[in-house]
């Protein structure tokens, strides 16, 4: 049935667009046929139907004679101002579609705010906003942002022999990166986009007590990120505190207390003193509910002797400082911080780990970029990540020797963090390495490896 009523309200809408130019042909023709400047009256009747979709009649009919032909003007008028409005509709998409022939065509698909402003900072030449239901071909790159990770996976399983070949980038917030073997997809996620923002806007410039309160998917990837960035001197040591249920990252992370001379410090129940928040030489509140941050930020400042700098995630920043002020408090986690072009596409970072991992493959050999499994993949990727720190340590003095034993540090660490540990061989499967060693111990050959890749680095940015 309603196939049928479908059928029958197309038919209709053809019929009513083609119905004057029938029209026209019925009344012009036989007055063509008439007239003797009419050499082809049937063309001519032809040419003048057609004419009536713009509002003209032949100046040689007498319209009061034929009523009907002013009725198939004015309905042929109706037909092209439905046809302009229609196609002005459909300028978007057409719009769309010369976009799609660009090599960098890029379309968002999502519905969380970080998706409209990743979008809205986007190339307007370029871009392209998907709707969830109707799914665009042949574009460069698709984006995935939707407000959880179930939707944005059931997204790209539904379109997978569209999405198979294309450039891939997916925001899952509880799904590992370290998972994904297709070099194509890139997954990102906007906490782990917070916590790397964090440190680059409020780096470490000697050792400290740092708080971090809250221990959510926030807060772990704070202290993991920290863990790796933070590394400006071999002798220097930082204590982390940790407020909030640790139980199941330990679980998860069986070789932190390899992260020496770092130290990571548990409190479990989450509860704090408001005395010994004056320790401290940072304070890193981190719930994953804003509220939550806000409450405890409130009590922090009112009861605390706080004489540190206090940072807060806080998506909605703006609104936290106008009512804390700027002084007392740093926000992080803004849609600017976690969302922008160069974060969430990540090209640069991307494509220095490839020239960094390009130049251990032309050099020593091994396997090319393209085939690398994705734990390798990323080990490249955070040691690129860890070059701004490396940057600012050489520009201050620091040689090239103790910048490569700390980036040795940063490797070690990387793979302490997948449960890696020291073995006679290597041994992907279980997880075994004979260079998780300090860099005192490596032989002469492994430290000159470790030297010239920061050398490389270096001179090719």
């Amino acid at each position: 049935m309603k196939k049928t009523f479908q059928f029958l309200l197309n038919l209709i809408n053809i019929l009513y667009k083609i119905l004057p130019f029938f029209i026209g042909i019925y009344c012009y023709y036989p007055v063509f046929m008439r007239q003797e400047e009419h050499i082809y009256p049937f063309l001519d009747a032809i040419y003048s139907s057609i004419m009536l979709y713009s509002g003209e009649i032949e100046s040689s009919i007498d319209i009061n004679e034929l009523l009907l032909l002013q009725f198939a003007r004015f309905l042929a008028l109706a037909v092209t101002l439905s046809v302009l409005i229609n196609a002005f509709n459909k300028m978007n998409s057409i719009v769309n579609y010369i976009k799609l022939f660009h090599r960098d065509s890029t379309i968002v698909y999502g519905n969380s705010n970080y998706a409209n402003y990743l979008y809205e900072n986007l190339n307007k030449g370029l871009r392209i906003r998907g709707e969830e239901n109707k799914f665009i071909k042949n574009a460069s790159r698709y984006i995935l942002m939707f407000s959880s990770d179930a939707e944005n996976l059931a997204f790209y399983n539904q379109y997978y022999e569209y999405l198979k070949d294309k450039r891939v980038y997916i925001m899952l917030d509880n799904v590992s990166r370290q998972n994904i073997e297709n070099h194509l997809i890139t997954v990102f996620s906007i906490v782990e986009n917070c916590a790397r923002q964090y440190w680059k806007n409020n780096p470490v410039e000697k050792s400290e007590k740092i708080a971090i309160v809250g221990f959510g998917n926030t807060g772990e990837n704070i202290l993991l990120y920290g863990l790796q960035v933070n590394l400006i001197d071999p002798d220097h040591r930082f204590e982390y505190h940790i407020y909030g249920n640790g139980t199941q990252f330990r679980r998860e992370h069986t070789e932190l207390d390899k992260m020496t001379p770092d130290e990571i410090i548990f409190h479990d129940n989450g509860t704090y003193e408001f005395a010994e928040m004056q320790g401290y030489d940072r304070i890193i509140i981190c719930d994953g509910m804003e509220d939550s941050n806000i409450i405890t930020i409130s009590r922090l400042l009112a009861f605390a002797p706080v004489n540190c700098k206090v940072y807060l995630y806080a998506p909605n920043g703006n609104i936290i400082t106008n009512l804390f002020g700027n002084n007392r408090i740093t926000c992080f986690g803004t849609a600017a911080e976690a969302a922008s072009t160069d974060i969430i596409l990540n090209e640069k970072l991307m494509e220095d780990a490839r020239r960094q991992h390009e130049f251990y493959f032309k050099k020593y050999g091994g396997t090319p970029w393209e085939k690398l499994d994705c734990f390798k993949r990323y080990s490249n990727v955070s040691s690129s990540d860890y070059m701004y720190m490396a940057e600012h340590l050489l520009k201050s003095g620091m040689s090239f020797e103790t910048l490569a034993e700390l980036e040795h540090i940063r490797w070690c660490r990387y793979h302490y963090i997948h449960n890696w540990k020291y073995g006679k061989a290597t041994d992907n499967i279980k997880r075994t390495h004979n260079c998780l060693i300090p860099f005192s111990e490596l032989s002469e050959e492994e430290k000159i490896k470790d030297i010239e890749a920061i050398k490389s680095k270096m001179y090719n940015d």
